[in-house]
């Protein structure tokens, strides 16, 4: 089994409910946090906890490269992961409120060749863009289930990849009826804002999330060069051996569910936009706070004592006063990426 051993968090202070420090105080967090990281025997990591006033605590542990002996800071770039798909589902929104689509739209609108996919339930042309955005489309888990060796790709490169394989592919359940967690069905809604816009979806997202919020450190797959000193190596151990596994690799047609690599420093301004500031006109251009207001209202039980978001974060249950990733992190303030 791979230990993934470069992490990062952020935590975002009470949208909705009592300051975090009711709960737990930054000493707690930043300690337990550490605890964890040593523990685990994470290279290095950091983590942000950010209040509804906007004011900050950050903490910066070990390094980002074990070969250069490099620190972890403010400027380290991570890799993101599935917090992409949060970006992707405000781009779908966007495109909502822009009057490009409607999130009752079938999806074979925008892709026809998801008629191709079988279903035994013969409703395909009853899939919708709100089923993709709430995994609850019957798209199976993974973006390309097909690789079997260590030498091939990490994932396809290529949209016509996935549109080859669509005959062999299979809706699971009947959509709309359950909650079932989809990188597949993010990657079709990327492919629907390239087919909408004309932009690939990192292009989309660098133009209409990044560049507004001033997120000039963040990008997609490769690193710039001016960035390049800034990468944060990956590492794991594999047969009870520690590997670097470098700090690049692209990841290809599933950009819309993965791709972003971002400082912490640049995604503090990410959640600062998410837990809103009447006086920053800037947001509402982005979005508008009802739109994201409706992003977090519960579609689907997930079954594990918690309700799906429209990609973006939800509570936990037994500490109200947090939100965490969509993508539902277990351990405290932690979320753990390539």
């Amino acid at each position: 089994m791979n230990k993934l051993v470069i992490s990062m968090s952020i935590a975002l202070c009470s949208l909705a409910l009592p300051n975090l420090a009711q709960a737990l105080t930054w000493q707690e967090v930043s300690q337990d946090y550490k605890t964890q990281l040593l523990d685990l025997g994470v290279v290095g990591g950091a983590i942000s906890l950010i209040n509804r006033d906007q004011s900050k605590n950050t903490l910066y542990f070990g390094l980002a490269d074990r070969q250069s002996a490099s620190a972890i800071t403010e400027k380290t770039l991570f890799h993101w992961a599935s917090i992409t798909k949060t970006f992707t589902g405000i781009a779908i929104i966007q495109l909502r409120d822009r009057h490009k689509l409607k999130l009752s739209d079938p999806v074979v609108k925008y892709l026809p060749e998801i008629a191709k996919v079988y279903n035994p339930y013969a409703n395909t042309h009853e899939i919708t863009i709100r089923h993709l955005l709430s995994h609850s489309a019957g798209f199976r888990a993974s973006s390309f289930p097909f690789k079997t060796h260590d030498w091939q790709p990490h994932e396809p490169t290529d949209f016509a990849q996935l549109k080859a394989m669509m005959p062999y592919s299979k809706i699971q359940f009947e959509p709309g009826s359950k909650y079932s967690y989809s990188n597949l069905g993010i990657n079709f809604l990327g492919e629907v804002v390239k087919r909408i816009t004309g932009d690939d979806i990192e292009i989309y997202i660098d133009k209409n999330i990044f560049k507004p919020l001033k997120m000039y450190d963040a990008y997609f797959d490769s690193t710039p060069y001016h960035l390049q000193k800034y990468r944060s190596n990956n590492y794991y151990f594999k047969n009870k051996e520690f590997h670097a596994g470098g700090p690049e690799f692209d990841t290809g047609v599933t950009t819309a569910n993965g791709g972003i690599n971002a400082s912490i420093e640049d995604m503090t301004k990410y959640v600062a936009f998410l837990i809103g500031d009447p006086a920053n006109a800037a947001y509402e251009g982005i979005l508008s706070r009802s739109s994201l207001e409706e992003m977090w209202q519960p579609q689907h039980s997930t079954q594990k004592r918690r309700a799906h978001w429209f990609n973006l974060f939800q509570p936990d249950i037994k500490k109200p006063a947090v939100y965490w990733p969509h993508w539902l992190s277990e351990k405290l303030l932690q979320l753990t990426v390539r």
